[in-house]
């Protein structure tokens, strides 16, 4: 159902704002917590549950205010949300590479994971990059994953002719991240942890934040695209589902599955 929200408070900001965000993006559609944010403005207009869904996509995405009825709304994974500095984060208490759980010199107790729609590719901090770099070429080279030279920002690249398909892009080892329990996990797989940078070189789009970072681990844009992702923000909680090329699908074309969803279009 498509309805319309009336008097909206929207603001212009000076041209520098928009420095570093993505080309052709002509400003920020804040989804913060706040009550001026425009999910908030639409739930008390449209008297909804403070809740929204967004799924990304290369060419078209959408947002979503209200409860969530889609198909893929019914097989959501939950996990508890944080807000900190206006951001959203999940807590990440482990993670795996193609089934076998990373031995961190430190362990990880709780590493927070935030959301970046504006960052391209997820990053992750120097210490916990390198345990995870070592343990990913590892994997690779058991499936004969043939490395190349690197390409920046990425830091791991390979031979496409090295690299199988299968129906959700490069056949490579997949990356969970164990959140509160090992049966929680959310999994980058496929065209979500490749990156294609030319017709014979393909690299791992996850990249080093740096030892000075100030979020353990973002993730990107790249990793967030056709995930759809529910954030309620009356229970704090994170509804996500698997990437939904994994269904033969994609979030551009996953609008007319959303029937009886209020959708901001």
């Amino acid at each position: 159902m498509i309805s319309t929200a009336h008097q909206l408070l929207f603001t212009t900001s000076p041209a520098f704002l928009s420095k570093g965000l993505a080309n052709g993006a002509k400003g920020v559609f804040g989804l913060g917590m706040t009550r001026i944010a425009p999910p908030s403005q639409i739930a008390a207009s449209l008297g909804l549950q403070r809740k929204f869904s967004i799924c990304l996509s290369s060419s078209e995405g959408i947002i979503l205010t209200g409860d969530c009825s889609g198909n893929m709304c019914k097989s959501l994974t939950y996990t508890p949300l944080v807000t900190d500095r206006g951001d959203y984060f999940i807590s990440m208490k482990s993670m795996k590479i193609d089934g076998r759980k990373l031995s961190f010199t430190m362990p990880p107790k709780d590493v927070r994971i935030k959301f970046s729609t504006v960052i391209p590719h997820t990053t992750m901090e120097s210490s916990i990059y390198e345990t995870f770099i070592s343990a990913y070429l590892k994997a690779a080279t058991r499936i004969n994953m043939t490395t190349v030279a690197s390409m920046p920002p990425f830091s791991m690249c390979f031979s496409a002719k090295s690299v199988g398909r299968t129906p959700i892009g490069p056949a490579v080892p997949p990356v969970d991240l164990l959140l509160q329990t090992e049966m929680v996990k959310w999994r980058i797989q496929g065209r979500n942890l490749m990156v294609r940078v030319t017709d014979e070189i393909m690299c791992l789009g996850i990249i080093n934040g740096g030892l000075d970072a100030k979020d353990s681990i973002v993730l990107g844009g790249y990793q967030l695209e056709d995930n759809l992702l529910q954030f309620d923000l009356g229970t704090s909680m994170l509804g996500f589902s698997s990437s939904s090329t994994t269904k033969q699908t994609s979030c551009s074309n996953l609008k007319m599955s959303f029937t009886g969803t209020e959708e901001l279009l």
